[in-house]
């Protein structure tokens, strides 16, 4: 292969000439393509709603001024996908590798060895977005219903007013142009191919073997700190803002940058919790299991919080929408439910983003009970009771999780209430000459909903954690002890 360039037929043929577990990694790269590119057209359908489409009975999409909104929470939907699809890459990643270095030793270079895995997932993304593709237009058919409904109409002067007439529940009346479909589904399958290029960077494939550079020590100081400063900084920030006129462009880049330190210095936490947490109960625990889950946390502090990054940063965001909804709704009339409405649906789309973060879960945790099957079947044959080892893949999970979480609904609830503020001015009584007289209430802290969010994260997590115990029979078997590492 080195001694030319190699033509596409043949690297094709390599791609695909994996086994079952490539084939399941294929069929898991397709699914999140397809989930991906059915999220983006969809956004891409709010996008291209005119004045003439509708009225829909949602009022979040009837009315233009909420529709930014909706297209921020379905691009913000992708993110977990995207790491759904980035773990997918690592599926079978011994097999893989194995089979790539019989590829180095028959003289494929380190670039054709690239291009050959970057193939297979481009592929495999090209699939699943052309199954989006075809999911969104039979969607559009199946969903494309009328019925009798109210709507809310805007008059030129700004007033509102209900009006009742023939309304449709989603934008299945509006034609995305044929170019954003292709543009969409270009843009799934090259992030695709590119992600999983870039996921070859750490690791080198000689024709002996392969060496892949994880680090295991995570940054420990650094992630306290920028976690610190931009929680702490949003606090302060939303203080500032409420009690001196300051500009909206400068506000909202402060802003911004500071969530943004605030969600790496928690991401980058998790990783650093993991390990502190192990290191604290491996020596101080007789339970096997927790010894068992201890050491990994140590070993390898990255392979649980690799996943539960995202299941962090849709609870992070959900502390702040609760926060966010507790004041408004606390400043509008109760029998108005506009706003509550509006924060009804969004929970929705955070409870998707969750259950779609914690499905990463199952991805990490059955890769990391396939690679550990040596050492997992030698300790079965040792006498290690299998349910012993279920409990501790949970507890590997778990363990750091639920610091993380409650850390992460804490900052996004403070941030909220330190832009709102914890009182508002709701109208008390309505007087025709103009002489309205308002009343100051205490915002309640929605301690509630905090608890089902973060509560809800966890048990999700856990339920995703146990699905993917399946393969922990498979992976203990006596013949496993002999399997290549």
């Amino acid at each position: 292969m080195s001694s030319g360039t190699p033509r596409h037929s043949v690297l094709l043929r390599l791609a695909l000439s994996g086994g079952r577990s490539d084939r399941l990694r294929i069929a898991l790269t397709a699914v999140g393509s397809a989930a991906t590119t059915l999220l983006l057209l969809t956004a891409a359908s709010v996008v291209c709603i005119s004045t003439g489409d509708g009225p829909y009975r949602l009022a979040v999409l009837d009315q233009p001024g909420l529709r930014p909104g909706v297209i921020i929470a379905l691009l913000l939907l992708t993110a977990p996908l995207a790491i759904f699809m980035g773990l997918c890459t690592r599926v079978g990643a011994p097999a893989r590798d194995r089979r790539l270095a019989m590829f180095r030793m028959a003289g494929a270079t380190p670039a054709e060895v690239t291009r050959i895995a970057a193939l297979e997932t481009g592929l495999a993304a090209l699939l699943g977005s052309l199954f989006g593709v075809a999911a969104f237009a039979v969607g559009r058919l199946l969903l494309d219903r009328t019925t009798m409904g109210t709507f809310m109409v805007i008059a030129a002067d700004g007033s509102k007013r209900s009006d009742i007439g023939i309304v449709r529940l989603l934008p299945t009346d509006v034609d995305v142009p044929f170019p954003v479909i292709v543009a969409v589904a270009a843009l799934v399958t090259i992030g695709a191919t590119v992600a999983s290029a870039v996921a070859l960077r750490r690791v080198r494939i000689s024709a002996f073997g392969m060496t892949r550079s994880v680090p295991t020590n995570p940054p420990t100081k650094t992630a306290a700190l920028l976690f610190v400063v931009g929680s702490g900084g949003l606090v302060g920030l939303g203080v500032v803002s409420r009690s001196s006129a300051s500009s909206l462009p400068v506000l909202v880049g402060l802003s911004f940058a500071l969530f943004a330190m605030c969600v790496v210095g928690l991401l980058m936490g998790s990783a650093s919790l993991s390990a502190s947490v192990g290191r604290l109960v491996a020596p101080r625990v007789s339970r096997p299991d927790l010894l068992i889950a201890g050491r990994r946390m140590i070993d390898a502090p990255y392979t649980a919080s690799r996943a539960a990054a995202s299941v962090v940063l849709a609870v992070l965001v959900g502390g702040a929408v609760l926060g966010t909804r507790a004041n408004f709704l606390a400043s509008q009339d109760p029998s108005d439910t506009f706003y509550a409405d509006t924060f009804d649906l969004l929970s929705i789309v955070l409870g998707a983003a969750i259950v779609l973060s914690a499905a990463n879960l199952v991805i990490t945790t059955s890769e990391a009970i396939v690679e550990r099957r040596r050492t997992l079947a030698a300790l079965v044959a040792g006498g290690t009771p299998r349910a012993v080892l279920a409990r501790a893949a949970i507890m590997e999970s778990l363990v750091p999780l639920v610091p993380s979480v409650a850390l992460a609904s804490a900052a996004g609830l403070l941030a909220a209430r330190s832009f709102f503020g914890t009182t508002v001015e709701r109208l008390a009584s309505f007087d025709v000459d103009g002489g309205n007289e308002f009343a100051t209430v205490d915002v309640p802290v929605p301690w509630t909903q905090l608890v089902v969010l973060g509560g809800g994260a966890i048990a999700i997590s856990v339920l995703a954690t146990t699905i993917s115990l399946v393969f922990l029979r498979a992976s203990t078997r006596p013949s496993e002890i002999r399997a290549a590492a």
